[in-house]
């Protein structure tokens, strides 16, 4: 299944099961988002390939 994401989406991770929001979707890796974890102390965001992304209602 394809994933597609835009910049303030929330996501939910789909084995670890931790929520987001996507902070930024970078051109040149299309697999993959730049995601902010709430409740996280870190305030970057990571990097998440996008098959491990789901929509979080």
């Amino acid at each position: 299944m394809k994933v597609s994401v835009i910049q303030g989406d929330p996501v939910r991770h789909r084995t670890d099961g931790w929520t987001g929001t996507v902070a930024e979707t970078p051109s040149r890796l299309a697999n993959h988002a730049w995601v902010n974890r709430n409740r996280s102390s870190d305030p970057h965001p990571e990097m998440v390939p996008l098959a491990d992304l789901e929509p979080a209602d």
